[in-house]
C-alpha cells in the first residue's frame, strides 16, 4: 500500500510541476508579438543606400505598400508587400518585407541609431543571412564607405516565436 501511494503521490507531482512549468513558457512567449502591418513604418520610407566595399552600392526604395531593392543590374521589386513586426519588450522590432503572392524570404531590416560623422543618424540595419556576417547599415545619403554596426546589437533581437 505504501509503494502505491508513493507512486501514486509521485506521478500527481509529476503532472502539477509539468503544468506548473508549461504557463511560464507560453507567457514568455505571448511577451513576443508578431503582427502583420497594413503598409510600411513612416519612418523606414524613403531611399536607403548600402556601400559594400567588395560589391559596391546598394539602393533600398521603401514606399506605403512597395518595397524595392537594387543592386548593379538587378532590381527586386515587391509590389503587393507584406510587412510584419515581430516585437519584444526591452529589444528591437525587426520588419520583414516579404511579398504576399509569392514568398521568398524577403529581407528583415530594423531602426537603429549610428553616430556618423560625429552625428547620431537614423539609419536601417539589415539582418544578416548568415552567423559572424555583420549586418548592414542603410543611410539615407549615399555614403562614402562601409558602415557596419557589431555582433552586441543584434543580441537585442527578439526572441524566436513559433507561429
Amino acid at each position: 500500500m505504501k509503494k502505491f501511494l508513493i507512486s501514486l503521490v509521485v506521478v500527481l507531482a509529476a503532472i502539477v510541476g509539468g503544468s506548473a512549468v508549461t504557463p511560464g513558457t507560453t507567457a514568455q512567449a505571448a511577451k513576443t508579438k508578431f503582427t502583420h502591418l497594413k503598409a510600411t513604418p513612416k519612418k523606414m520610407r524613403g531611399t536607403w543606400y548600402h556601400k559594400d566595399a567588395k560589391r559596391g552600392m546598394f539602393k533600398i526604395v521603401i514606399k506605403k505598400h512597395s518595397f524595392n531593392y537594387k543592386y548593379d543590374d538587378q532590381n527586386s521589386l515587391i509590389k503587393k508587400l507584406d510587412v510584419t513586426k515581430d516585437y519584444q519588450k526591452g529589444k528591437l522590432a525587426l520588419y520583414g518585407f516579404d511579398s504576399k503572392t509569392a514568398p521568398s524570404g524577403g529581407t528583415v531590416l530594423f531602426n537603429y541609431t549610428k553616430k556618423i560623422n560625429g552625428k547620431k543618424r537614423h539609419v536601417l540595419v539589415e539582418l544578416p543571412q548568415g552567423a559572424g556576417i555583420n549586418p548592414n547599415v542603410f543611410t539615407k545619403t549615399k555614403p562614402k564607405r562601409t558602415y557596419t554596426v557589431s555582433q552586441k546589437v543584434l543580441n537585442k533581437r527578439p526572441d524566436s516565436i513559433t507561429q
